[in-house]
């Protein structure tokens, strides 16, 4: 268990009363004091899928370029800049000469590129793939097993610069590697073999990065502490002292500790919350868009969601407006499609559609006419008041609309995730952000039959087709125009179920400046600093 019950109320209470609040002290002492949401799995950068690992693990390491957190595209980050060829198909980077890991060693372009293979390495078995490295020649066959090493498009020049060259032209790989991480490989070796995921290297006093921070505590289940490190390339333009991260699994505790001046900022707010703050404090309450959606995957491999009819039929009966607007909140919007409007140029033509009529019929040709017959399905959600609202409601819809019997099963954030490796489920909560490019790829390339974000398992050659001919498309038009094809076939076929595009809904302390309202720019901690 994270915070909560008697012991966070010992904690923040420990803080309140006549003296200054927690908050205000570390202030004054540069120490921004950040909810965190969930205990993170790993802190090891080629391990991490949630969001509270990555606001962690985006303190303590940098890639070759970093996400400006104004303009949210990518900037130079170890690299100081790098260069394109002219057909699109190779990128060269030119490492600084100042980068330095925190312990003093240089950081080279070899590492890097030997970073590269750990985090392609099948034993890793990182999720990660799939949103960085996938688009360099050979590696998606070094991963399948038909390809050595030897063959990967990764070349190192001279310790300062590195060459990837990639399968075909993808105009938004500078923004993809912002979250590809190096480790340093001493490090690593040092505490075992390299593809241990259980490896020590990432505990405190253990662990060398390369970011703004370095780890300095951590223990599990109550505070992740992290200093500046004076050995970062940009050490000077670092504000901040340190961050301590708190994790949280219940939001209103969250909640609660803000309130009382023991945060400076949260991960969330509850939902029944949003409304007071928008009446009682404005200037602290943050709701931005998260470049994301909020979805649940529907297992294609067995009945009854291996008929798309019946997914279909879900799809129909899922009132998306009231949803928003009487259960969610926050800014969110009904999902009409999959991936987000307006990303990079991007916006699909499917619409999605409440029908109830149309959802009984479908489900009647199924051969489960007014629900008789179909069996009663399970939704797995996060053990979150936030999720379990939101189920709540879909039951009650599809059980007024279908007469189908939805059971929940509540789970720890990191056994869904295992529930999701394993197929333990009928529908599964899901969530996307295209925190790193935005570009309408992120959320359709991984439906592909064995994409290893394709939860679902769903497999379709047509969708396959479409986004092959996307991805060797060099005209930006007719790329966009194939991917507005495979999402129409995506949402025909209904292996997942689009809710509503997301926004951070967030409480910020008036002390926290730097800030610039962008999504994700609280996770910018090398911008932010504090006044008292």
């Amino acid at each position: 268990m994270t915070l909560g019950g008697a012991a966070m109320a010992a904690w923040w209470l420990s803080g309140c009363g006549a003296r200054e609040s927690r908050a205000r002290v570390a202030a004054r002492e540069g120490m921004l004091l950040r909810g965190n949401g969930t205990e993170p799995e790993a802190l090891d950068p080629h391990l991490v899928r949630g969001a509270p690992e990555w606001a962690v693990v985006s303190a303590l390491f940098e890639g070759l370029t970093v996400l400006d957190p104004a303009t949210l595209t990518p900037a130079p980050g170890v690299a100081e800049r790098w260069d394109r060829s002219p057909d699109g198909r190779t990128y060269t980077f030119f490492l600084r000469q100042d980068a330095r890991w925190s312990d003093g060693t240089a950081v080279t372009a070899e590492d890097f590129a030997w970073s590269a293979r750990r985090l392609c390495a099948p034993a890793i078995g990182s999720a990660h793939v799939e949103d960085t490295l996938i688009f360099v020649r050979g590696v998606k066959a070094f991963i399948e097993g038909r390809g050595p090493w030897e063959d990967v498009g990764i070349a190192v020049i001279d310790p300062h610069t590195l060459r990837f060259t990639l399968e075909r032209p993808t105009p938004f790989f500078p923004g993809a590697l912002t979250s590809f991480y190096p480790v340093p490989r001493a490090v690593v070796e040092k505490f075992g073999d390299w593809t241990d995921r259980a490896s020590a290297w990432t505990r405190a006093g253990n662990l060398v990065g390369n970011g703004p921070f370095v780890l300095s505590r951590w223990v599990q289940n109550q505070e992740i502490v992290c200093l500046k490190n004076p050995a970062y390339l940009d050490a000077r333009a670092v504000r901040l002292q340190g961050v301590t991260f708190f994790p949280f699994e219940n939001p209103a505790t969250e909640e609660t500790a803000f309130r009382n001046g023991q945060l400076h900022v949260t991960s969330s707010l509850p939902l029944q919350k949003i409304e007071s703050y928008q009446r009682e404090q404005p200037e602290v309450l943050k709701i931005v868009s998260d470049l994301g959606n909020y979805f649940y995957t529907l297992n294609t491999t067995k009945p009854p969601f291996n008929d798309v009819r019946v997914r279909r039929a879900f799809s129909l009966a899922t009132d998306r407006d009231r949803l928003v607007g009487q259960v969610v909140k926050g800014g969110k919007v009904p999902a009409t499609a999959f991936t987000p409007p307006d990303l990079g140029g991007y916006t699909a033509h499917a619409r999605l559609r409440y029908d109830v009529e149309a959802a009984r019929a479908l489900l009647a040709e199924a051969g489960f006419k007014d629900g008789q017959g179909l069996p009663a399905v399970e939704l797995v959600i996060d053990s979150r008041d936030y999720h379990r609202v939101i189920a709540e409601a879909l039951q009650q819809m599809w059980r007024e609309a279908l007469s189908v019997r939805v059971n929940l099963r509540n789970e720890e954030t990191r056994v869904l995730i295992a529930s999701k490796r394993a197929m333990q489920f009928d529908l599964i909560r899901g969530s996307w952000n295209a925190v790193t490019y935005q570009d309408p790829w992120y959320f359709l390339s991984p439906w592909v039959t064995g994409g290893l974000y394709n939860e679902a398992r769903w497999s379709d050659p047509s969708y396959d087709a479409l986004l092959a001919a996307a991805a060797d498309e060099t005209d930006g038009t007719t790329r966009l125009a194939r991917l507005r094809e495979a999402e129409d076939r995506l949402l025909a076929e209904m292996p997942v179920l689009p809710l509503f595009w997301g926004t951070q809904v967030f409480a910020l302390a008036p002390e926290v400046k730097g800030y610039t309202g962008k999504p994700f720019a609280d996770r910018a901690l090398k911008s932010l600093w504090l006044e008292a």
